[in-house]
């Protein structure tokens, strides 16, 4: 063949094949349509919101909602404009020549990946495939794959969250990545399940035992709220948050999960299927802790802004405030955060503690009533409150509750817990011993057995009828202490 003829064919057969590519290509960008959660977003949480967040937004825009992101900032010109990236803001500053104007500033610039990613967004038409415009962009990045946890730890773990099964048999404590489950008895490691975020600050049993709510994070930049099916060990991330998840609530009849995170948003779900069924934003401090009322009519969330929100459980519409730990007036006045409250499990009253001197009980429906408008604020607060109060007596401040049997039980940062006879309001009993700020507390279903936690990783297992303590462990798997105390050493001591 003559090399001439052999080169004008091969040319052609070239081109042909190219443009082949080039079809092959745009059909396949056609089918991988760019996501904005799935494409732009972690852009965005990575790049774009150390300055333009929540908390700080240079040039007046903020970039951790797609609410906000659509937002001019102080130039009045558009971040976004649909169908036309060269006249959206965002991407002519993260495509700028001159470097002291380019984006993200003082660091390197996004890539030609990136680039492309948020431009192909923009053209498309800067769609959003979320379900709530408002929403975080952290919490739409999903569920994380978290760190095995180490085969054995160098010191106890921290007990933030606790909990006894059902039948008392079980203690199961937040672990590094992982849940611990305890034998109540022996103090015996009877399994870890892993896969969890790096912190547990909520641990519920759900229904007869076989499942385990869990909520936590990683503070200040994710939290997750899970269920775990103790058969099998499975995960089920039920939501994922921007900030550490800091307490979760199962109704009474078992039909709702609520959470509570350092965001200060409560979000509800159904527990049949784990859709969302509302957010509340009205705290303006972190949530410390979330309960269901006895009848499921309320979700109250405290917080450190002094204040506990009682919402409608069903539609998560404001019921009323009870300010009675925000007091300036009255025998109990001051100013205290809320760590924690509870609902009694029969009465339709509610305990809350923190800072300050006392537990205070209080219902719902008379605080709504007492509570009148903002044109009768000093009155109000001048009022004596229909709230009763135990004064526990400790040196710190409270940092769990439990209700059982007519019993009102309290741990404190001064080490000791604390047990009240709710009918007279007296001292039964101080539980003595730990050597660390108690955090957490559980009591089982019976009222037969009392579970502790301290900061220093220590674990104990009380006889409530007695005040003896039964089991001491240390919160360390994998050459962990455990000491079941017949007759322990270091008995605490016991006052009624």
């Amino acid at each position: 063949m003559n090399i001439e003829i052999f080169f004008h064919v091969t040319r052609q057969l070239v081109g042909r094949i190219m443009v082949g590519v080039s079809l092959l290509c745009i059909a396949s960008i056609a089918r991988s349509e760019i996501k904005f959660t799935r494409d732009v977003a972690p852009i965005l949480v990575k790049r774009c919101i150390v300055c333009h967040g929540e908390r700080t937004n240079l040039g007046g825009w903020r970039a951790n909602t797609y609410q906000f992101l659509r937002k001019p900032g102080v130039s009045g010109l558009p971040a976004v404009t649909p169908g036309r990236p060269e006249r959206s803001r965002i991407f002519q500053l993260i495509t700028e020549k001159q470097l002291s104007n380019r984006m993200p500033k003082g660091d390197e610039p996004l890539s030609k990946s990136e680039i492309s990613r948020i431009r192909s967004w923009i053209q498309a038409g800067a769609k959003f495939d979320g379900s709530d415009f408002n929403a975080s962009l952290k919490s739409l990045l999903g569920p994380r794959s978290h760190p095995r946890p180490p085969a054995g730890y160098s010191s106890p773990a921290p007990v933030l969250a606790l909990a006894l099964s059902p039948t008392g048999r079980e203690v199961a404590s937040g672990g590094y990545n992982e849940l611990l489950l305890w034998d109540a008895a022996t103090g015996a490691l009877k399994r870890r399940i892993s896969g969890l975020p790096q912190q547990l600050h909520s641990i519920v049993f759900v229904g007869n035992g076989s499942k385990v709510l869990c909520g936590g994070g990683v503070p200040g930049e994710y939290g997750e709220l899970a269920i775990i099916d103790l058969a099998t060990g499975v995960r089920k991330v039920i939501d994922t948050f921007p900030d550490m998840v800091s307490c979760a609530a199962v109704s009474r009849d078992g039909r709702r999960l609520a959470a509570g995170c350092v965001d200060c948003s409560v979000r509800c779900y159904s527990a049949s299927d784990f859709g969302a069924l509302w957010v509340s934003r009205v705290h303006s401090d972190c949530i410390t802790s979330v309960d269901f009322s006895a009848d499921g009519r309320f979700v109250a969330s405290g917080s450190k802004d002094f204040t506990v929100k009682v919402n409608d459980a069903a539609t998560g519409a404001l019921f009323t405030t009870y300010n009675g730990h925000n007091k300036q007036f009255g025998k109990y006045k001051g100013q205290f955060p809320l760590y924690v409250l509870r609902f009694d499990p029969v009465l339709p009253v509610a305990y809350s503690a923190g800072g300050g001197p006392t537990v205070q009980i209080w219902d719902p429906v008379k605080a709504a009533e007492e509570t009148g408008t903002a044109a009768d604020m000093e009155e109000r607060f001048a009022k004596e409150s229909h709230a009763k109060h135990i004064e526990h007596g400790f040196r710190n401040e409270v940092y769990s509750l439990a209700i059982r049997k007519g019993s009102l039980f309290a741990a404190s940062g001064d080490g000791s817990v604390r047990q009240f006879d709710l009918a007279s309001r007296a001292l039964v009993r101080t539980y003595s011993g730990h050597t660390d700020w108690v955090f957490a507390l559980d009591v089982e279903a019976s009222g037969a057995h009392l579970a502790t936690g301290s900061y220093d990783g220590e674990i104990r297992i009380w006889d409530v009828n007695t005040g003896a303590l039964v089991t001491r462990l240390r919160n360390q798997p994998a050459g962990h202490m455990a000491i079941a105390t017949a007759a322990a050493r270091d008995a605490p001591r016991t006052s009624r």
